[in-house]
């Protein structure tokens, strides 16, 4: 009864948001099992090439059903499709490597694939993880409501305060970059940088704390991503879920780091590319998975071992990294290479134009640094954000001072979040 509830509140939720496109979303989750059943049925009977093929076969599909929405535009995409089908790829690739203990039923895979927090922007759910989740009892427990309640007025604050309020520089200053300087160019880079990060987090904070409230575990997905040193502590640290997708399912199956330094940095270059594609279906994103892989080439190329009492080096490369993070958001936020060119020359010759400088920018980019040095100081480098004990007078102080502040400053004049679209 349980999966049952789950499937119809996962497709209640999603026909809310794209009725049109549920179908799509049943249909895949049914090929996705199928496929998955086949392959790992192949693979207990001891036929592995037949598991490999089979499974190759029907992610082959699904990459061409993907690729088609995505790229053809023929058809709107259907939201968050770009997220269901990596985990319906990864389904289909588990079950083809038996990490099951038993093949999933069909209504756990369909739940699984349409599991309402995660459907429309992640995170990425692993099956290996998640489905073995559906058949265990969750119990309700007052620690499980505390989390809840603090993740997601967290994520809330995150999202309907900082991110978008913030979107409303970005928005102004990237309709009409030919009038802004050079200075203000930079400052709204930055500010796009900030609102992106308070965006998606925002999501998966709120997502996390829905599952958490069912009694699912689901990892963190952002763990203070511009505190990285380098492009790779950048992706182990930002929209953790895809990195890890992309490690287990492109980067170890190409081969990782086991054939040679030159494979290795093809394969790293490969699944930055493969990023790149899947974000975004013009020619900006494929350029913007490729820098991001040169940056990762260079850096494990160049990089040297530092001693781990060296904060001021640290700092130089948080900075410098901070800074190539920044300049790439430039072409994931404009429609072509011209415009971000464009963009990227005005901002390095300092070019005359009107200033606009955004207060927002100032406030929420302290609030950042501040949580980065706590995370830095006292929490050995991770998000230093955790469930309040609202039983505690300090935690019920602190929650009310998130709802009254996030109540009083909220801006509701662009509330799509911004992965979605993805």
């Amino acid at each position: 009864m349980k999966l049952i509830l789950l499937l119809i509140a996962g497709y209640v939720f999603y026909g809310l948001i794209d009725l049109k496109a549920l179908g799509i979303l049943v249909a895949m989750s049914f090929i996705t099992y199928c496929g998955g059943k086949i392959a790992y049925s192949y693979k207990k009977k001891g036929d592995d090439s037949a598991a490999k093929y089979t499974s190759a076969a029907f992610i082959i599909f699904e990459i061409a059903v993907l690729c088609f929405f995505k790229y053809s535009g023929l058809i709107p995409m259907p939201v968050g499709m770009s997220f269901y089908m990596l985990m319906a790829i990864g389904f289909i690739a588990d079950c083809a490597n038996a990490k099951f203990d038993n093949m999933p039923s069909v209504t756990q895979t369909l739940v699984y694939i349409s599991f309402f927090p995660t459907v429309i922007s992640g995170p990425i759910l692993k099956a290996k993880d998640f489905i073995p989740q559906l058949s265990k009892k969750h119990t309700f427990t007052k620690e499980r409501l505390y989390s809840f309640m603090t993740m997601f007025a967290v994520g809330a604050f995150f999202k309907f305060v900082m991110a978008d309020r913030l979107s409303v520089a970005v928005d102004k200053v990237y309709a009409t970059p030919l009038v802004f300087s050079g200075m203000t160019l930079f400052f709204t880079s930055v500010t796009y940088t900030l609102q992106l990060y308070f965006d998606f987090a925002g999501y998966s904070y709120m997502a996390i704390a829905a599952a958490t409230l069912l009694g699912f575990d689901i990892a963190p997905n952002f763990n203070l991503p511009y505190l990285a040193t380098n492009p790779s502590e950048f992706w182990r640290r930002w929209h953790i879920s895809l990195s890890e997708w992309l490690r287990d399912y492109v980067y170890i199956p190409l081969g990782g780091s086991r054939k040679g330094v030159i494979r290795t940095y093809i394969n790293i270059f490969l699944v930055m590319v493969v990023s790149g594609l899947w974000h975004g279906s013009t020619i900006n994103f494929l350029i913007w998975g490729m820098l991001h892989g040169i940056g990762q080439i260079i850096h494990r190329a160049v990089a040297k071992p530092r001693k781990k009492d060296a904060t001021g080096s640290r700092i130089f490369s948080m900075i410098i990294n901070f800074m190539f993070i920044n300049f790439l958001w430039i072409p994931f936020r404009v429609p072509t290479p011209s415009e971000a060119w464009m963009i990227f020359k005005r901002i390095i010759t300092f070019a005359p134009g009107a200033s606009y400088y955004y207060v927002y920018t100032f406030i929420f980019g302290v609030l950042m640094l501040i949580t980065q040095f706590i995370g830095s100081r006292f929490n050995n480098g991770n998000d230093p954000i955790k469930p309040l004990a609202l039983d505690k007078l300090y935690a019920k102080v602190i929650f009310c001072m998130i709802i009254i502040v996030t109540a009083m400053f909220a801006y509701f004049g662009n509330g799509a979040f911004i992965y979605s679209q993805f």
